[in-house]
């Protein structure tokens, strides 16, 4: 039998209300409650952490939109789904709200039924996002040291957790999609990211991946053939990478749904990797699910600290 009861933190500064939802949601869930932001913040950051946070707007001293937004900026604590509970009904609040990274409203007076139906709606998706998570991590950790052949399923499971620190997605190699014609930006993009995960703890780049993980294929690229594509990309990373790492750099061709796509898993650098184009040499590292230029004042703190 399963125990596990989800951990629900209500934020509200009116004691009625919070003894109304402990009410509907008592039995169901572990509840508890904070009457103001910095105390609803400090629970946040403590474990066990809630699985998922009913949050008041309009609060003194910290109303709930700040309450969200430091929420939302803390790596510790983005992922908990937060629900607004309000009175503020329109559409402007409710734009507000979601554009700060919030899941729902639910409007006050309470209804009972609409309570427990989206706090198990999205405790339901918050528990499939941590499994996604794991798998991915897991993934991720297979694949530091070595190279892995993947599996369709283990495809799947990357493209539906998104990308991060470990996994980026390009819609095309070389094609822009913007201006319909070839274009050294893109492979650059591609190049950087490469260069970022060896620079970082490794990481699975795919190719003809949108940004939100839908299969595009390699069609657009008008390679004539997978071997002439990656010929053109292995030339690509020994000119711009270095022959020295290309042992450390898997690109292999994937059918996957149907379509192809380019899979290119990058192991850890014990060395320092730079991108080279155009007589520059740039250092890139891995930072959340973004690629970033580090200036040569912090290349030397950044290698330090990765081999501490």
């Amino acid at each position: 039998m399963n125990d596990f009861q989800p951990t629900v933190l209500i934020v509200d500064d009116t004691p009625a209300n919070i003894q109304l939802l402990n009410g509907m949601l008592r039995g169901l869930y572990k509840v508890k409650a904070a009457t103001s932001g910095e105390k609803a913040l400090k629970i946040a950051h403590t474990e066990p952490r809630p699985d998922i946070i009913l949050l008041d707007i309009m609060m003194p001293e910290m109303d709930g939109y700040e309450v969200c937004r430091q929420l939302k900026s803390s790596t510790y604590t983005a992922a908990i789904p937060v629900i607004f509970i309000t009175a503020k009904a329109g559409v402007e609040d409710e734009q507000h709200g979601f554009s700060l990274g919030a899941v729902d409203y639910v409007t006050k007076p309470f209804n009972p039924d609409i309570v427990k139906t989206r706090v198990r709606t999205h405790l339901e998706l918050y528990a499939q996002q941590q499994t996604l998570y794991a798998e991915n991590k897991q993934l991720k950790q297979r694949i530091a040291n070595k190279f892995c052949d993947y599996i369709e399923a283990e495809i799947v499971s990357i493209l539906a957790a998104g990308e991060s620190d470990g996994t980026e997605f390009k819609s095309t190699l070389r094609w822009n999609l913007h201006t319909d014609k070839a274009d050294k930006k893109i492979e650059n993009a591609c190049l950087k990211t490469v260069a970022a995960f060896l620079n970082s703890d490794s990481g699975v780049l795919l190719v003809g991946v949108d940004d939100n993980g839908n299969i595009l294929g390699l069609e657009q690229d008008g390679f004539a053939s997978e071997d002439k594509l990656l010929l053109h990309w292995n030339s690509l990373l020994k000119s711009h990478i270095g022959i020295e790492f290309m042992q450390l750099i898997r690109s292999q061709i994937n059918n996957f749904a149907g379509q192809r796509i380019l899979l290119v898993q990058c192991l850890r650098s014990s060395k320092p990797v730079f991108f080279r184009r155009d007589n520059d040499e740039i250092f890139y590292v891995r930072t959340g699910n973004g690629t970033n230029q580090l200036k040569p004042s912090e290349v030397l703190a950044y290698l330090d600290q990765r081999e501490s």
